[in-house]
């Protein structure tokens, strides 16, 4: 059997995934459809609005043969390196080709990222974000900006490609009536962005989105807790009351003295203060609100630069759940796989592998109520 993959967060799962599993459907008729998701804590450093469990059903009964998890240390990260442990996850399966959204899906993904592979600029400037800094020297390589969400993220799934040497071919897919970042519906369409979604759900306006979605998400949106960064404020509040400097000086991903900004931001703020409105006082040029929000993640969940490197270095694929189809495709790739396959938490297993994952999901499951890891074995639909 051949194998084609989607790298996805499905954060809720809506009409665009599901168009996007139908068309791969078609083009790859033959071929399993692989999903590697990101588990309760997401890309850009936020929780997921449904867990890992919920959207992985969600996925299968959209389409999707064989859904994965993508453990937390590969995937709240900037894009390139959150395109690498998708793209690593995928060929450890043994995927041919990789589906994903893009602004412009005529670009040739490949060629372009061949020529800025290599690419150097100073990202030690103080006045722009990292983020900036990369853009401008991709314009400067290229002859033109890239700089739509999709079409960064496609550039990075094709260096990771190029580097790991792995034989995926790319399907680029135009992304279809709603922008990444469009924050209002259109009711005259059927697909809307995941963010437009996520606000009418959290105003408590979830009728206003039953459109752009399957009855299962709505179902599951309406009946199931729906998470967002206000429910893990007062968490978060507490420890950067409660920590020093020096303290935080290990968490992964801090730098140029960023907590102590964070600190003193929360210390001069009304005490009423939400998550957003932090967010807006702490950030600046140099730091971007994404790259403050992985930040705020990474020390609500106490993470460490040297632990978050370990499990970078022992990788894993945790099985959420298959079809018939994908049963029948994990059973015949599974021999050949470097990584271990993860079906069911033993004590061992959380040891050697899921620390990180386990206690961001026991913090997930404060909020939820459901376990997230011991006791759940495979979706089987």
């Amino acid at each position: 059997m051949k194998a084609v993959g989607i790298i996805a967060e499905y954060n809720p799962f809506h009409n665009g995934h599901h168009y996007q599993l139908k068309w791969t459907r078609k083009r790859f008729s033959q071929e399993a459809i692989v999903v590697a998701m990101s588990g309760n804590f997401l890309q850009r450093g936020e929780p997921a609005c449904l867990d890992k469990w919920t959207r992985a059903r969600e996925a299968l009964i959209g389409g999707a043969d064989l859904v994965v998890e993508v453990p937390l240390a590969l995937c709240f990260q900037a894009a390139d390196r959150f395109a690498m442990g998708g793209v690593q996850v995928l060929n450890q399966l043994g995927v041919s080709n990789l589906v994903f959204g893009a602004e412009h899906a005529d670009y040739d993904f490949k060629q372009l990222a061949a020529k800025s592979m290599n690419v150097s600029w100073n990202y030690k400037r103080y006045d722009e974000s990292y983020a900036a800094s990369y853009q401008q020297a991709i314009k400067e390589r290229l002859g033109f900006e890239v700089s739509q969400p999709n079409d960064l993220l496609g550039l990075a799934y094709a260096k990771a490609v190029l580097r790991l040497g792995a034989a995926i071919d790319l399907a680029p897919l135009s992304r279809k009536d709603a922008g990444y970042h469009d924050a209002n519906l259109d009711m005259s369409k059927k697909i809307a962005s995941a963010t437009a979604i996520r606000k009418q759900i959290l105003a408590g306006k979830a009728t206003d989105v039953r459109q752009f979605i399957s009855p299962d998400t709505f179902e599951d949106l309406t009946r199931e807790k729906v998470v967002s960064w206000s429910d893990l404020w007062p968490m978060l509040h507490y420890r950067l009351l409660t920590a020093t400097p020096d303290e935080l000086d290990s968490i992964y991903g801090m730098a140029e003295g960023i907590q102590y900004r964070m600190i003193e931001q929360l210390e001069l703020a009304d005490p009423q203060i939400d998550f957003d409105g932090w967010l807006h006082k702490v950030k600046n040029k140099r730091f971007t609100y994404t790259r403050l929000s992985r930040l705020a993640l990474a020390v609500l969940l106490n993470l460490r630069t040297e632990e978050v490197k370990a499990a970078m270095s022992k990788p894993y694929i945790r099985i959420l759940g298959f079809n018939q189809q994908g049963r029948k495709y994990l059973s015949e790739q599974k021999k050949k796989v470097d990584w271990p396959l993860i079906s069911n938490v033993n004590q061992k297993v959380k040891k050697n592998y899921l620390a990180l994952d386990y206690r961001a999901g026991k913090l997930y499951q404060m909020i939820n109520g459901h376990e997230q890891d011991v006791k759940r074995g495979p979706i089987m639909l």
